[in-house]
């Protein structure tokens, strides 16, 4: 299988996995032939239950109980805002302030989009600038809430939509020419069209910590950035990083 699902932590009642980009969290209610994490891990733990879930273009870590018994505990953590996620970002345009907190409501649309309302439910979201480029940033968040594109919605909302994501904002993916300049920019001698340096949403959830149901004890999970990300980052740094 292409992008084979990792394993990242197992012990007795939790299983972390590390989700590609491209993967269903959970299977198609329309058609169940489309692979999804949930049922990847249901090949093997039958009684897997999953925890919480990601946005199919969105990579990295996604928690499934293991033990019926250990639900309620897990559960209950997302509910009470003990289990702690962030999430590693590309935005476009290059964020001046160090650190923020984005504090707005939002509300789901019939079709399915997620706006920013009055009707909303309350949502968080603490953020950090971790590298600036020239017309980028490289951004860490942590939603304190979990509402669905929270973080979408939110860097969104300040300016700053996540590369690729055209629903909120983005102008597109992320090409080579568009950083070194059509003047610089060379097509491969097999190529036809440029390929983007990252076709899906620049959005990978990197981290996530949590209290274990055994030892009570406080256990944290992390995700390396996957290839995509890892190659428009290099090519950010090496074409548009800043001079100081």
């Amino acid at each position: 299988m292409k992008n084979r699902p990792a394993v990242l932590f197992q012990n007795e009642t939790i299983l972390a996995m590390d989700k590609p980009a491209g993967f269903l969290s959970v299977p198609d209610r329309y058609n169940e032939e489309k692979p999804s994490l949930a049922s990847f891990v249901l090949a093997d733990f039958p009684s897997a239950r999953p925890l919480h879930r990601l946005d199919f273009e969105t990579s990295g870590v996604v928690l499934f109980c293991l033990q019926p018994e250990a639900f309620g505990w897990y559960s209950d953590q997302f509910e009470k805002r003990i289990i702690s996620k962030r999430y590693t970002a590309i935005t476009e345009g290059r964020l001046v302030k160090e650190e923020g907190l984005i504090d707005e409501p939002l509300f789901t649309l019939s079709t399915g989009t997620v706006v920013i309302s009055k009707r909303g439910k309350a949502s968080q979201t603490e953020w950090k600038l971790l590298e600036g480029f020239k017309h980028h940033s490289l951004v860490e968040a942590n939603p304190l809430t979990g509402r669905t594109h929270q973080i979408r919605v939110h860097l969104s909302s300040i300016g700053h939509p996540i590369v690729g994501d055209t629903l909120y904002g983005s102008g597109g993916p992320l090409y080579l020419s568009a950083l070194k300049g059509k003047n610089r920019y060379r097509l491969g001698k097999d190529e036809e069209e440029e390929r983007p340096l990252i076709s899906r949403i620049a959005l990978h959830a990197s981290g996530i910590s949590f209290d274990d149901f055994t030892t009570h004890s406080r256990l944290v999970v992390e995700s390396g950035l996957p290839k995509d990300m890892k190659v428009a980052y290099a090519k950010l740094h090496q074409y548009s990083g800043l001079f100081k």
